[in-house]
């Protein structure tokens, strides 16, 4: 039954609905559909580690560092930055709804201090350094490592020594005691998200800034090449996906896009769709029958009154529905089935099927 076009909606009292009818395409605007959840890890991180020259990156290290070390280590900033493939995880068109990100904090000296999250401005990249030791003091920077001074290293300069990115946070929480730390959603969080999804070419990622006013406030976080999956960066993104456009509803039975189907709320679903590609056709009549028996459907409503939307109580049980143009002596075509033969007429029809051509 190639032809069927097929959805299913977890309305609220639980009903699977089909969605079946025959449509060309209409400009109709999209709109959003339930949220759906996604969990990304990283695709690429690494530490910002103060110098001049751009000598040290961490860039294969299995962590990252924010804050300001102690005086022995010179009291310099580190710096972490950390992007996700938005765009690969999240169809296109889709409505960010909210953002977290947790990430683990495996070492620290120092008590409580801010961690912000800022939109970076410029794409960077890592090469594969990996620091000895606790991490802090990075190793000799390789080829396309992001450094201090280096989107990548050693032949692409930062703007700003230190990195490009908004003044304003997106985020800030309060980091202490080792253990995983999660960074609910903003509003600015959720605008970067819905951003880097909308135009992937942007999609940088965001720096990681600890307390820079005073020495002695490092905080080390674990990165996606950590051998512990478990204390890997983790992103988790609700969305809602683009509806397709609501459709035309043709004579003759050419195929087109799916009716539109959304919960009203209260047990209900909203069905809209567009208008007849014949101008004398000015009303709609909805059937409604039983997944499994194609071949048999009833009327649900012989008019809408013009409407091209209706809200509906749908019955229990797995159902799809078709809707047929008509004027005030016929309807419309029910569409074609899987042989590609015209449906007849569904039981108790409104009025007399009778198919015009559609210009």
């Amino acid at each position: 039954m190639n032809n069927r076009r097929r959805g299913r909606l977890a309305a609220p009292a639980a009903v699977m609905i089909a969605v079946v009818i025959v449509m060309t395409i209409a400009l109709v605007t999209p709109r959003a559909a339930f949220g759906a959840f996604v969990t990304m890890g990283a695709s690429r991180d690494n530490t910002l580690i103060e110098n001049a020259t751009g000598a040290f990156s961490d860039g294969a290290g299995p962590s990252f560092f924010v804050g300001r070390v102690d005086v022995i280590s010179g009291g310099l900033k580190r710096r972490g930055v950390i992007a996700f493939n938005v765009a690969g995880g999240i169809p296109a068109g889709s409505t960010i709804v909210s953002v977290s990100l947790r990430l683990n904090m495996s070492r620290s000296t120092t008590a409580l201090q801010s961690v912000s999250l800022h939109r970076l401005l410029s794409d960077w990249g890592e090469g594969t350094s990996v620091a000895t030791g606790g991490g802090g003091g990075g190793a000799p920077s390789t080829a396309n490592d992001a450094t201090w001074i280096h989107t990548f290293y050693n032949t692409l300069l930062w703007a700003i020594p230190g990195g490009d990115y908004t003044g304003t946070p997106s985020t800030t929480i309060q980091v202490g005691p080792v253990g995983q730390y999660t960074f609910l959603s903003t509003p600015g969080m959720v605008a970067d998200v819905q951003a880097w999804l909308d135009t992937p070419a942007r999609s940088f990622g965001w720096i990681v800034i600890g307390n820079e006013a005073v020495i002695a406030t490092a905080k080390r976080f674990d990165t996606k090449e950590n051998p512990l999956a478990a204390a890997r960066p983790m992103l988790t993104v609700e969305y809602a996906a683009a509806v397709p456009p609501a459709g035309r509803v043709p004579e003759g039975g050419t195929a087109g896009p799916p009716l539109t189907v959304v919960s009203a709320g209260a047990g209900t679903l909203r069905l809209s769709w567009g208008g007849s590609c014949l101008s004398t056709d000015t009303d709609y009549e909805i059937y409604a029958g039983t997944i499994g028996t194609f071949s048999s459907y009833a009327p649900l409503t012989c008019s809408t009154a013009g409407a091209t939307a209706m809200t509906i109580t749908p019955a229990a049980g797995s159902q799809f529905y078709l809707v047929v143009p008509r004027n005030a002596a016929r309807e419309g075509s029910y569409g074609i089935d899987s042989q590609g033969r015209e449906r007849p007429a569904g039981a108790g029809a409104c009025l007399q099927q009778a198919i015009g051509a559609c210009p």
